[in-house]
């Protein structure tokens, strides 16, 4: 594996900084009612038109390009349907809507980015499924920082996708490991902000040692689930991406109890963007079964290689 990006990757990873650097798209504003999330509309419009989601079917940008951007879009405060339209939409074929909702395994319960999705897209061991959504749907209230939505699955009409199912389900893997990895660090960015400016007998928080050894540690595991994630993009084997799926799943909630530890109480606000990420967080590391079921899935895969 390549540890660095090449020319092109390394250009639109600049790009993309430069577009999540705008604090008017991207940045932390109050919703109203104390809404738990804000959808980033302008932020989605403007990488869909610059054709942001469509980078893993070019050759020199691949899924591993995607997969950084993944990563990168789900650390600002705000939130947009970038995973699937990232790794999944185009390898499906023909004209799929966007944003696109996912179901894996038929799981109950609501279903994040449905209010906003153009059509649900259902993943099985056996086929993979796509219902184009015209009003269907019923938006529901969640603390998950994700707009939620359920819908009757026997009213859709669905079509069946002539794709490797068992290939879609290791990309949203990828995916599910990306975006989590990236909120992971969003909420550990706005944490260290607050250590390095918040001062407790006379000195920063995060001069003290205990504070330094933990988050320092989180740290490290972020960095871990970055480069086993970008790995499995490379790679795109159900081995590295189940790997990569159940190591952040299986230390997000660590992380996220140091981050909201060292935050103090203003963590536990909606003034502050941390419970974006740490709701957001609390919503990932359970997709697919959650870490359990991603070991199970690794165990499988390393030994059907060996």
């Amino acid at each position: 594996m390549h540890l660095a990006f090449n020319e092109d990757q390394a250009t639109f990873a600049t790009v993309l900084a430069q577009m999540l650097g705008d604090e008017a798209e991207t940045g932390f504003h109050t919703v109203a009612d104390w809404g738990r999330f804000d959808y980033g509309t302008a932020l989605d419009a403007r990488l869909e038109e610059a054709g942001f989601y469509d980078a893993a079917a070019e050759p020199d940008l691949g899924t591993v390009a995607a997969a950084a951007m993944v990563h990168e879009v789900a650390q600002v405060p705000v939130t947009v349907e970038c995973a699937a339209s990232a790794l999944l939409r185009p390898f499906l074929g023909g004209d799929v809507p966007r944003p696109l909702a996912v179901v894996v395994d038929d799981a109950p319960g609501a279903i994040r980015f449905l209010p906003q999705a153009g059509a649900l897209l259902s993943i099985t061991d056996g086929a993979v499924r796509l219902a184009r959504l015209d009003g269907q749907v019923c938006e529901v209230a969640s603390l998950f920082a994700y707009p939620m939505g359920e819908v009757a699955s026997d009213t859709l009409d669905w079509t069946d996708l002539e794709v490797d199912a068992a290939q879609v389900r290791t990309l949203w893997q990828i995916a599910l490991a990306a975006e989590l990895s990236g909120v992971l660090a969003g909420g550990l960015s706005s944490v260290l902000a607050h250590v390095r400016e918040r001062t407790q007998f006379g000195q920063a928080l995060g001069s003290f040692q205990g504070v330094q050894h933990r988050l320092a540690t989180d740290a490290v595991w972020l960095e871990g689930a970055r480069l086993l994630m970008l790995k499995a993009a490379s790679s795109r084997s159900a081995q590295d991406a189940s790997l990569a799926l159940a190591h952040v799943q299986n230390h997000a909630t660590r992380i996220g109890y140091d981050l909201h530890q060292f935050m103090g109480a203003m963590g536990l606000t909606l003034e502050h963007p941390l419970h974006r990420w740490t709701y957001r967080a609390r919503a990932l590391r359970a997709e697919m079964g959650g870490a359990p079921m991603a070991f199970l899935d690794y165990a499988e895969a390393r030994w059907r290689a060996a």
